[in-house]
């Protein structure tokens, strides 16, 4: 767990070590990292941001599938 880049705290002010980090991850670890920092702001508005993503591709292809 120490050697797992996290979130840096400082005064109000988040510094993100993990993006560099985060796509050298194995699906589990990147599924743990998730888990364990859920609770700091950037990564709910990240999994927000993700959902929503793929909200909007999943109704451009019923979309393209209902013209077809």
């Amino acid at each position: 767990m120490e050697n797992r880049p996290c979130y840096i705290m400082q005064e109000g002010n988040t510094t993100i070590k993990i993006r560099s980090a985060l796509p050298f991850m194995t699906p589990a670890e990147q599924a743990q990292w998730f888990q364990d920092n859920d609770s700091l702001i950037e990564v709910q508005m990240m999994k927000s941001a993700w959902a929503n993503a793929l909200w909007v591709i999943e109704r451009q292809k019923q979309k393209s599938e209902s013209t077809a």
